[in-house]
């Protein structure tokens, strides 16, 4: 993708003192989406959905590179503790509401793993309480949950599972000073990388990405309306078991997009129709 179509690059002071980056699409809306990006990828690739949404006066879109992501993260692949995201995120949207107004309302939005860091803030009481609505396209959830293939032959991510292990143990022990090890590694063919990817997460912010174990928790505690889209040919989850494990624990719509696979879901025209109707539906 040509970056000079992009919104310039814009950064904001995250609590600790370090300069992160967003990316603003602006519309004439006072809906504000703040639009969460996949494990290994920078915003970047969010464009033709955010640049769809603002041009159509939808709804202001806000795409960070979360911390250890992007051109020129604080440290690739890593944060100083686990949940520093959320905090992040949290310093963001303050940021928002008080350098462009407050917005009427607020939807945090996420694909792949982007989705499972908007469920996991669905049980953070300041950014719960402000979020108005949730979107979420083709999410991750947690790895225990019914949506993730027991074996996955497609799949280019490889988990040091007895190093996870071992982390989980120590953190529950209060053991935490191991938590920079990597323990998840994306093997991307050499011939589809881009030199923005982030191919090594270390466990603290592996466990930033997702909700905990109990992640039923952060199903239920989303009551307000969330809409949830999953192409028909999703590779990465399985698609029909997302309208079961949602329906179990919360009231969100459940839609499936035909012809759309993991990543293309983001330029379908269907999901573009989708959203379209959500959005305006909102101000009925």
């Amino acid at each position: 993708m040509n970056s000079t179509m992009l919104p310039p690059i814009r950064t904001y002071e995250a609590r600790d003192g370090k300069s992160l980056c967003y990316r603003h699409y602006r519309a004439d809306s006072d809906k504000l989406i703040v639009l969460l990006h996949g494990i290994s990828e920078d915003g970047q690739y969010l464009h033709p959905l955010a640049e769809f949404v603002s041009r159509r006066n939808l709804a202001q879109v806000v795409v960070p590179d979360l911390r250890g992501y992007g051109l020129h993260p604080v440290r690739r692949g890593d944060v100083e503790y686990i949940g520093q995201h959320d905090d992040d995120i949290e310093d963001l949207v303050q940021r928002l509401m008080r350098e462009e107004g407050a917005p009427s309302r607020l939807i945090l939005a996420g694909h792949s793993g982007g989705g499972a860091n908007v469920i996991r803030l669905a049980l953070h009481k300041k950014l719960a309480r402000e979020t108005h609505a949730y979107l979420l396209l083709a999410p991750a959830v947690h790895p225990k949950a019914p949506i993730n293939h027991k074996k996955n032959p497609w799949s280019t991510i490889q988990l040091r599972m007895p190093r996870l292990v071992a982390l989980t143990m120590l953190n529950a022990a209060g053991i935490r000073l191991m938590n920079g090890m990597t323990v998840m590694i994306n093997d991307k063919p050499i011939a589809q990388r881009h030199g923005r990817e982030t191919l090594e997460l270390s466990y603290r912010l592996l466990m930033s990405r997702t909700p905990k174990a109990k992640y039923e928790r952060n199903l239920k505690a989303m009551s307000q309306p969330t809409l949830v889209l999953v192409g028909e040919k999703e590779e990465v989850f399985i698609p029909g078991q997302y309208a079961p494990l949602f329906s179990e624990h919360n009231g969100a719509q459940v839609k499936q997009i035909l012809d759309a696979d993991h990543d293309g879901i983001l330029s379908n025209a269907g999901t573009f129709e989708e959203v379209e109707r959500w959005l305006r539906g909102m101000d009925e």
